[in-house]
């Protein structure tokens, strides 16, 4: 099987990218992150596959009119979505990318030249759109509670060559955690790095529902899954 690690940057380019973007009523979101995919892809080919979890809105046609796979899951849950998406995507790399993420200028070379030797995932640091205190600080908490624990977060794009994931048995169909999950199965085949790149995420999930209050419950929530609460209870709680 084809493989990233040890290849010049010059064959690389040759590969393709597979961007994964798992999606839940994400209407007003798809089009313009899948628009910013094509005009930012300028280095390798790129294919964008779109797994949707059930949406209620137009977020599947929205998808179908732009992207090049637009897949149903047949499982509720973000991991079986980003599973199913690699299932169905054919690039040597795999991204997984949330809607209302954006990623930097030049992300193909950057994941390109990081992914190489023993390094077979990576994730890039996290920022917000927004620049208050509040989110510049959590932005910060989020680099060092990935350096502390290892393990990046969907919000920040993970990147994974086909061969470690598929290697690694892939994300486990679980409702909640699933990066929790994952990483230590990949950390077994090669090493993970943090790259020193931001990407920009929305802040309308912290907004939601208060951004203190949400940044406090998804710590606790991080810290009961280390105290051995099962991802399915965790779910049930979150909801």
């Amino acid at each position: 099987m084809t493989t990233l690690l040890g290849t010049p940057l010059g064959l690389k380019q040759q590969m393709k990218i597979s961007v994964i973007v798992p999606v839940r009523n994400e209407e007003r979101w798809i089009v313009g992150q899948i628009e910013r995919l094509r005009s930012s892809s300028i280095l390798c080919p790129v294919e964008i596959v779109v797994v949707d979890g059930g949406s209620s809105d137009r977020t599947v046609d929205a998808a179908k009119s732009c992207a090049d796979r637009v897949i149903i899951s047949p499982v509720s849950g973000r991991g079986a979505q980003l599973d199913w998406g690699a299932q169905n995507a054919s690039g040597e790399l795999f991204l997984f990318l949330h809607a209302d993420t954006e990623l930097p200028s030049g992300w193909q070379k950057i994941i390109l030249e990081n992914i190489v030797g023993e390094t077979v995932a990576g994730s890039f640091r996290l920022s917000f759109d927004s620049d208050t205190l509040f989110y510049r600080v959590a932005s910060f908490l989020a680099h060092w509670r990935g350096l502390l624990t290892g393990i990046p977060h969907g919000d920040q794009a993970l990147a994974v060559t086909r061969s470690a994931y598929f290697k690694s048995g892939g994300f486990p169909q679980a409702p909640l955690m699933e990066e929790y999950l994952f990483i230590p199965k990949i950390r077994k085949l090669g090493k993970v790095k943090i790259f020193q790149e931001a990407v920009i995420t929305s802040r309308r999930r912290y907004a939601l529902k208060g951004p203190l209050r949400n940044a406090l419950r998804n710590n606790l929530f991080i810290l009961l899954f280390y105290f051995c609460v099962s991802p399915q209870t965790l779910a049930r709680w979150y909801r």
